[in-house]
């Protein structure tokens, strides 16, 4: 309906309540009036009860790039959007997308790593639809003061998560530094744990992300090598089932923009952010601007150039490419799939 169209519409009931000629309800045509009444037991004029809340259920590991996701739950954006999400953490990323392909989520926070190794072992549907950010030094190499650099990791302990995203970072830094992955003592185990043994001492080196890289540079460690010597590699996404989406994306496109409205308080009011981020992470908010320093976390605008135009492609493609030739020449899948395949950029154009 065009604007003048409902000008004049007003104008004429407005004439016909002046007049009270022919506007009661006797007047109304038998759906109408029925549809005005009351039903039994309803006080007139009531309000239609709200429509339930679309549940979500996120699975997430504790990584300070989901600070838009941790904001957006925390601060109500969720539910302002007429969702009911619950935030389910795992300790690795891979643990999240597991659960994700068994159908124990509706979303899953992971790396396009992950997707990629997730699409070449198996027949599965899920694409990343956003990226949530890229990290840009807030995955590391940390070690002993002893050792001044990667070379020196010859003979050295290193934990380390076998087939995850710091394992790619971890022989990507060897390579550059001309060490063979049979040069070092590889213990796997998560992340997490991989920064808690470090910290503890009971390894050389660990490969880790934040919040692990400040506790393990403010015990005695430092950081060896980096994700800022590999930008835009590491990158983080908002991952879900292809059927799911066709079937009906309105959660979904809900989900990703309570979050952008999460990404924009932390760029806004970033005080404020910095205590909420803190409480997921057990971190001061002081650590958490210092964790945020090494990290790009993207809104949905920035997603929109990441994605580009169908008719040209934009990073994003070429970050999922770099993955998948990871995956491949270490063996991590079985077969190559398609990086246009794993990225379905329907919802942020």
């Amino acid at each position: 309906m065009n604007r003048r169209t409902v000008m004049q519409e007003l104008g004429a009931a407005l004439a016909c309540l002046a007049l009270s000629v022919g506007c009661s309800n006797k007047d109304a045509a038998p759906d109408e009036a029925s549809a005005a009444a009351p039903a039994p037991g309803e006080r007139p004029g009531a309000a239609a009860p709200p429509a339930e809340p679309l549940k979500l259920t996120v699975g997430h590991d504790l990584w300070i790039g989901y600070s838009g996701v941790f904001l957006a739950n925390d601060l109500g954006y969720f539910k302002q959007a007429g969702l009911d999400v619950g935030l389910k953490p795992f300790s690795n990323p891979g643990d999240t997308l597991a659960a994700l392909a068994s159908s124990q989520l509706d979303v899953g926070l992971t790396t396009l790593q992950n997707l990629a190794v997730l699409n070449g072992n198996s027949e599965t549907d899920v694409v990343a639809i956003a990226l949530v950010d890229s990290s840009n030094g807030a995955d590391a190499v940390v070690a002993k003061d002893s050792i001044a650099s990667m070379a020196d990791l010859k003979g050295k302990t290193v934990a380390l998560t076998l087939g995850e995203v710091n394992h790619m970072l971890f022989l990507f830094g060897l390579e550059k530094s001309g060490i063979s992955p049979g040069d070092v003592k590889i213990t796997s185990m998560s992340a997490d744990d991989a920064g808690a043994a470090f910290v503890a001492g009971k390894v050389d080196a660990a490969v880790t992300w934040e919040p692990w890289i400040t506790k393990a540079t403010k015990t005695g460690g430092h950081v060896i090598f980096s994700s800022a010597s590999m930008p835009d590699t590491i990158t983080n996404s908002v991952v879900v089932h292809k059927a799911k989406l066709d079937a009906g994306g309105d959660a979904y496109k809900k989900f990703l923009g309570a979050v952008d409205r999460g990404v924009q308080t932390l760029r806004s009011e970033p005080d404020k952010a910095y205590p909420i981020i803190g409480k997921y992470l057990s971190a001061s908010p002081e650590d958490v601007k210092g964790m945020l320093a090494g990290d790009k976390i993207y809104d949905l605008a920035d997603n929109k150039r990441l994605f580009g135009a169908a008719e040209k492609a934009g990073p994003a493609v070429a970050s999922m490419k770099s993955v998948v030739d990871f995956a491949v020449q270490s063996k991590l899948v079985k077969k190559a799939p398609a990086p246009e395949s794993l990225l379905d950029a329907r919802l942020v154009r």
